[in-house]
């Protein structure tokens, strides 16, 4: 029989023998390679539990993408007077001088997006000694988000036959019946339901990778050597790519768009 961890401790504190930099960023798109900050957020936490904050928001010195606008709110004309990164680049090199790094999916957009800023202004920010934590793996690790977690949330039930084809058909049924009972917005048509998983409000295709984004009505590489090429195009002259991104620790909603984009090449 399976048992359970004793859960921690309800005062469970981090344990710190160096500060730890959370960064979050607001950018004009979603290419690690060519776009740029619009904002910057770093909270450093030290080990003795004292914080130090810093934020701005950036002239990026390009054209903040519709897409990108529609998530954080901010178009061109409201950060045209703003600092540019190369004027707080000494500040931030000084505050994450002696730290470890955090975010949410941190290593695969925030620090690249860093990374890029840095080097156009003509530094090197280094990785290296640091200890990346990334919270949407811990996430992703510790929730599992399988059919028979999915049965759990929105059932409240345990799905025991699990890996049984029928009873999984059965068990998916009734989730999706258990989602448009929790989710008023969710729409409840054939038509509506398979929109809403081709693609977000904000016009970005659902993958929690930020690999891809909608243009003109279809998932386009957002980032990566094929920035702006369409899925569709990629599976035909570059499967292999596909290939590798499959072998990559990539989210599950990415791998399921690029397999299935495979799928229909094949």
């Amino acid at each position: 029989m399976a048992t359970t961890p004793n859960p921690a401790p309800a005062n469970r504190q981090l344990a710190l023998t160096r500060p730890l930099a959370f960064i979050d960023l607001e950018t004009t798109g979603l290419s690690t390679a060519s776009d740029r900050i619009v904002e910057i957020g770093i909270l450093k936490v030290m080990p003795d539990g004292r914080k130090h904050q810093f934020y701005a928001r950036l002239n990026p010195e390009q054209h903040i993408s519709a897409g990108a606008s529609r998530v954080h709110g901010m178009k061109d004309g409201d950060v045209e007077n703003s600092l540019k990164f190369k004027d707080i680049t000494p500040r931030v090199l000084e505050l994450l001088a002696d730290c470890d790094l955090a975010s949410f999916n941190v290593a695969k957009f925030d620090l690249l997006l860093l990374q890029e800023e840095f080097r156009r202004v003509g530094v090197e920010f280094s990785l290296a000694n640091r200890r990346i934590i990334d919270v949407q793996r811990i996430y992703h690790a510790k929730e599992p988000r399988d059919l028979t977690a999915a049965y759990k949330l929105y059932c409240g039930a345990d799905h025991t036959n699990a890996h049984s084809a029928f009873e999984d058909a059965r068990v998916c049924w009734k989730v999706l019946q258990g989602q448009l009972e929790r989710y008023p917005d969710l729409p409840n048509t054939s038509a509506g339901l398979a929109e809403f998983c081709t693609r977000t409000k904000q016009g970005r295709f659902m993958d929690s990778g930020r690999w891809f984004e909608a243009r003109g009505g279809e998932p386009h590489f957002a980032r990566g050597k094929h920035s702006g090429r369409a899925l569709r195009e990629v599976a035909e002259t570059d499967s292999d790519y596909l290939d590798w991104m499959l072998g990559e620790d990539v989210p599950e909603d990415t791998a399921l768009m690029v397999a299935l984009a495979l799928r229909s090449r094949r």
